[in-house]
């Protein structure tokens, strides 16, 4: 089970940190259901929504929600999409691209390419049994 230790050292659940940014905006489960309803609407995806059943369950677990209903939590919350994902670990300040000498990027394979191309093209490396 993922979990973190807080500051007296009691193990709490990754889902208690969502919990509480809910509580301290004094919204309820139902609330941020319908925000979340209206955000999948106007996006015309109804991956943004999140029901009340299922939100409980993800603050009561080390469940993970999807990025869309991450998305949806970080504009009801009011909160930056990076500062939810910190909940579970995820800093996205060290989350970067790698550059090359010359200011490209650099890919997987040691490839640069310019800004505006895509990756060069190669046959797939056998891997090595």
């Amino acid at each position: 089970m993922w979990t973190q230790s807080s500051d007296n050292g009691r193990k709490w659940l990754l889902g208690q940190g969502l919990r509480e940014i809910r509580e301290k905006l004094g919204l309820t489960l139902e609330e941020v259901e319908k925000q979340s309803r209206r955000i999948a609407k106007t996006r015309q995806n109804p991956e943004y929504q999140f029901s009340a059943g299922r939100l409980c369950q993800v603050e009561h677990s080390d469940s993970l929600p999807s990025i869309y209903k991450f998305a949806s939590l970080s504009v009801i919350y009011q909160t930056p999409y990076a500062e939810l994902l910190r909940i579970y670990g995820v800093e996205m300040a060290s989350v970067h691209r790698r550059r090359g000498s010359n200011g490209n990027r650099v890919d997987g394979r040691g490839e640069t390419n310019k800004p505006g191309t895509t990756p060069v093209e190669r046959e797939p490396t056998p891997s090595v049994v």
